[in-house]
């Protein structure tokens, strides 16, 4: 999988303007690539739970999140951000940090859907798609790599 983001890495960088190359790393695309895959996820489930099952929208919602951290922490921490250590003193306050982040989110993203559906009567799955883009996949990975995976010199055991 690390040869294919390389790959399609190298490949955006070919085609990248040159002002714009420094955003294209293989931690953003591979980033924007599982995320692209959690959000899927996310929508998938999402549109089960309220379409299918009859959820309301923050039922729902929490639901499809979950579900999509849980995938997102271990492409985020294998592929993304390369947290090569299993060992419990590192995963263990990896994995709250980044659960505790994507709770942050996952309640700043039903907030925002309960006033964009419930209040202003928006369509669900369009509002859905909006806030997963801007605060989901945006707030995420700020805080990810600033907070979740910081890297400390080469001092990460495998």
């Amino acid at each position: 999988m690390k040869k294919i983001l390389e790959l399609l890495t190298r490949i955006l960088l070919f085609f990248t303007p040159g002002k714009l190359k420094g955003f294209v790393k293989y931690e953003t695309v591979s980033y924007l690539f599982f995320g692209g895959l959690t959000t899927l996820l996310s929508i998938g489930l999402f549109w089960v739970f309220h379409y299918v099952i009859g959820h309301q929208v923050v039922i729902a919602g929490t639901i499809s999140d979950v579900l999509a951290i849980i995938f997102a922490y271990f492409t985020n921490k294998i592929y993304v951000f390369e947290s090569p250590s299993w060992k419990p003193r590192i995963l263990v306050p990896e994995m709250i940090k980044f659960g505790t982040s994507r709770i942050l989110t996952v309640v700043l993203g039903n907030l925002a859907l309960v006033l964009l559906v419930d209040v202003l009567d928006f369509n669900a799955m369009l509002m859905r798609i909006i806030t997963i883009v801007i605060i989901h996949v945006i707030g995420n990975y700020i805080l990810s790599k600033w907070i979740v995976f910081v890297k400390k010199g080469d001092t990460n055991d495998s």
